[in-house]
C-alpha cells in the first residue's frame, strides 16, 4: 500500500497540473487558433517533448515489458520501424504542416482537394479520427492504467462497506475497465483530467506535458535501476538469463533481431511496410497538431527530430531493462499458487510492471515512480482529450453546423466537447481486452492511408478519392481474411491490405478526374513541397528535388537505430557491438551534417 510520503508526492502533482492548466486558461479562449494550436507560438523544445509525453502513455511500459517478456527484446520491431517514418515526417512534411497554417489534418483536406470530395472527406476524417481511432486510442490507455493502479489503490478498502456494496450493486456492467476497483480510480483520474484539459487548450496540455515528462522518466529510469540492481545489476542479469534459458535462449531474448529462419520476412515487412503503412504515415493526428503549433517551419522540423531521437533512442530501454528483470525472477513456464505475484505475472506480463514496481521500491521511491506513471498517462489523455474535440469543433461545428459562431461560442462548444468526449472514452475502454491487440487493430484499420496520404505531399494526381479507395480495399481485405478462416499474422495481413489498397488507390486515381488547377495553385504555394508538381507550379519554377531529401532521411534513419542500438549495447551487449553500432552513428551524423553544409538538405528556406 501506498504510504504517507507517497499520497503526498501524487497529490502534490495532481495540484500542480491542474493549477497548470487554470493558468493559461484566459490566453487560451482568445480564439480557435489559441485554444487548439496554442498560437502557433511553440519553440522546438516545447513541440518535441510534449509529442514524447504523448506516446510515452501509461499503456507504453506495460506494453513494452510484456513484449520483452513473451518475444524477447526483438518484439519491439513492430514499433521501432515507425522510426522511419517519423524521421520521414521531420524530413519531408514537418515545415509543410506548419507552412499550411491548418488547424488539424482533416482541415487540410478540403485546402489539398477543394470544396466537393475534398469537403465530404474532412467531414468523414474529423469524425472517423475523433470518435475512432481517438477513442480507442484512449481505451486501450485507460486499460493500461486500471492495470497500474490496481495493486496501489483498493476501493473496498478505503470506503466504507455500506458504501462500497452500494457502489457494486449500482454500478453498470456495460462501464467496467477491468474490475470496478480499476474502473473507480480511472473515472477519477479522467474527469480530474477532463477539468484541466478543457481550461488551458493546447498551451495547457502542452506546458503540463514538459514537466509531466520529466517526472515519468525520471520514475521509469529509477525503478529501472533498482530492478536491475535486485538481480546483480547488468552483468548479472545477463549472466542469469544465460543461466535460466541457456546460452541460445538467453541470445534470442538479447537480440535486437528476430530469429533468422523466423523472423526474416517479418523483419522486411517491418521494415519496408508497417512505418507507412498507417493512416498518419505523414504525420496526421495529434502528431501535426503539435506541429502547427510550432513558432516556424524550422521550428517544426527540430520538434520532430528532437521527438525521433527521444522516443526511440533515450525512452524504451528501462522498460525493458524490467521487462528482462522479470523473466530472471518469473521464468516462463513456471509454476505457482494461484493468486500468488507469480502467477499473476506469468499470466499476465503487461501487469508485471507495475506489480514489480509495488514489490521493490520502498516508500517516498515508490510515490514517485507511480507519479511517473500518472503522468505519463495524464499526457496522453490531455492530448487525445484536446486532439479529438479540435476535429469536433474546427471540422464539423464550425465548418458545417455553426460557421458563423462567434469566439466565445466557440470556446465554449470546445470545453463541452472534451468533458462528452471523457464519458464516451470510458465506454471504449470497457470493450479492451489486450493493449498490445489495441495496438495492433489500429493501426490495421488505417493500413490503406499510408500510400495516399504520403502521395498527397508528394504527387500533383492524388485526388480525394485516392484515399477513399485506399481505405476502402484495405478494409474489405481484412474482412474477406477473417471471413475465409483463421486471420493470418499480423505483418502478413498487414502486406495484403496495403497491396490491395494500393492497387484500388491507383485505379481510382487515374479514372477519376484531377483536383482543379486552381486549387492545386494555391496548395503548392502555401506549403512548397517537394516531388511531382510540375502543372501546379509557376512557369519556370524550380521544384524541391527529392533525392537529396531521400540521403538525409536515409541517414538520419540510420543514426537512429544506431543510436538505439548503442544504447541498448551499452545495457545488455558487449563493448565489440558498443563500438560498431558507435561507429555507424558517427558516419550517418557527419553524411547528414555534410548535406545540410551544402545546401541540399531538407529545408533550405528554414
Amino acid at each position: 500500500m501506498l504510504s504517507p510520503l507517497d499520497w503526498f508526492l501524487i497529490l502534490a502533482y495532481l495540484a500542480f497540473t491542474l493549477g497548470a492548466g487554470l493558468w493559461v486558461s484566459r490566453r487560451a479562449s482568445a480564439s480557435l487558433v489559441s485554444y487548439f494550436a496554442a498560437d502557433r507560438s511553440l519553440p522546438w523544445w516545447w513541440v518535441g517533448t510534449s509529442m514524447v509525453a504523448t506516446t510515452f502513455a501509461s499503456d507504453t511500459p506495460l506494453v513494452i515489458a510484456g513484449v520483452v517478456a513473451t518475444k524477447g527484446i526483438s518484439g519491439n520491431w513492430f514499433w521501432w520501424s515507425w522510426a522511419i517514418g517519423h524521421v520521414g515526417v521531420a524530413v519531408f512534411f514537418s515545415p509543410l504542416w506548419r507552412r499550411l497554417g491548418v488547424v488539424t489534418d482533416a482541415e487540410l483536406l478540403e485546402r489539398r482537394y477543394g470544396r466537393g470530395p475534398g469537403t465530404f472527406l474532412r467531414g468523414f476524417k474529423a469524425v472517423y479520427s475523433s470518435l475512432v481511432v481517438n477513442l480507442i486510442v484512449l481505451g486501450w490507455v485507460f486499460r493500461a492504467m486500471g492495470k497500474i493502479a490496481d495493486p496501489f489503490l483498493r476501493w473496498e478498502e478505503a470506503l466504507p462497506a455500506p458504501a462500497w456494496a452500494a457502489v457494486q450493486a449500482a454500478w453498470p456492467g456495460w462501464l467496467l475497465i477491468g474490475s470496478l476497483n480499476e474502473t473507480l480510480t480511472i473515472v477519477a483520474l479522467v474527469l480530474f483530467i477532463g477539468l484541466y484539459s478543457s481550461a488551458g487548450g493546447l498551451r495547457g496540455v502542452i506546458l503540463t506535458d514538459l514537466f509531466q515528462f520529466a517526472i515519468a522518466m525520471a520514475g521509469s529510469v529509477l525503478f529501472a535501476w533498482l530492478a536491475v540492481g535486485r538481480v546483480g545489476g547488468l552483468s548479472g542479469l545477463t549472466e542469469k538469463l544465460r543461466s535460466i534459458y541457456g546460452e541460445a535462449g538467453a541470445g534470442e531474448i538479447l537480440s535486437f533481431f528476430p530469429p533468422a529462419e523466423a523472423g526474416a520476412q517479418m523483419l522486411l515487412i517491418y521494415l519496408f511496410v508497417v512505418w507507412w503503412a498507417q493512416h498518419h504515415a505523414d504525420g496526421g493526428g495529434y502528431i501535426a497538431q503539435r506541429l502547427v503549433a510550432a513558432a516556424s517551419p524550422r521550428d517544426a522540423r527540430r520538434g520532430m527530430l528532437w521527438f525521433t531521437w527521444a522516443n526511440y533512442v533515450l525512452r524504451p530501454w528501462p522498460w525493458i531493462l524490467v521487462g528482462l528483470v522479470g523473466l530472471v525472477l518469473f521464468p516462463r513456464g513456471m509454476e505457482a499458487p494461484a493468486g500468488s505475484l507469480a502467477a499473476r505475472i506469468v499470466a499476465d506480463r503487461e501487469a508485471a510492471y507495475a506489480l514489480l514496481m509495488r514489490e521493490m521500491l520502498p516508500a517516498g521511491l515508490l510515490g514517485l515512480a507511480l507519479a511517473g506513471l500518472l503522468s505519463a498517462f495524464m499526457s496522453t489523455v490531455d492530448t487525445h482529450f484536446n486532439w479529438g474535440t479540435s476535429y469536433l469543433i474546427n471540422d464539423i461545428y464550425a465548418r458545417f453546423v455553426r460557421p458563423g459562431a462567434g469566439r466565445r461560442e466557440v470556446i465554449l462548444a470546445s470545453r463541452a466537447a472534451v468533458l462528452a468526449m471523457t464519458l464516451g472514452s470510458l465506454a471504449v475502454a470497457a470493450r479492451i481486452g489486450s493493449i498490445e491487440w489495441a495496438w495492433k487493430f489500429n493501426v490495421s484499420m488505417g493500413a490503406g492511408l499510408g500510400l495516399p496520404v504520403l502521395l498527397r505531399w508528394l504527387w500533383w494526381r492524388a485526388n480525394a478519392w485516392t484515399e477513399v479507395a485506399g481505405m476502402a480495399a484495405a478494409g474489405l481485405t481484412t474482412a474477406a481474411l477473417h471471413w475465409a478462416g483463421a486471420a493470418p499474422s499480423f505483418p502478413v495481413l498487414l502486406t495484403a491490405q496495403v497491396t490491395a489498397g494500393a492497387a484500388a488507390m491507383l485505379a481510382a486515381t487515374y479514372l477519376t478526374r484531377p483536383v482543379p488547377l486552381e486549387v492545386l495553385r494555391l496548395f503548392y504555394r502555401d506549403a512548397r513541397p517537394p516531388g511531382a508538381w510540375g502543372p501546379a507550379r509557376g512557369r519556370g519554377e524550380a521544384g524541391t528535388p527529392l533525392l537529396p531529401l531521400a540521403a538525409e532521411w536515409a541517414l538520419l534513419s540510420v543514426a537512429v537505430f544506431a543510436g538505439m542500438f548503442l544504447a541498448g549495447s551499452l545495457l545488455v551487449g558487449t563493448p565489440g557491438e558498443a563500438g560498431m553500432w558507435g561507429g555507424l552513428l558517427a558516419l550517418a551524423l557527419l553524411g547528414a551534417a555534410l548535406l545540410g553544409k551544402r545546401g541540399l538538405s531538407s529545408n533550405r528556406d528554414l
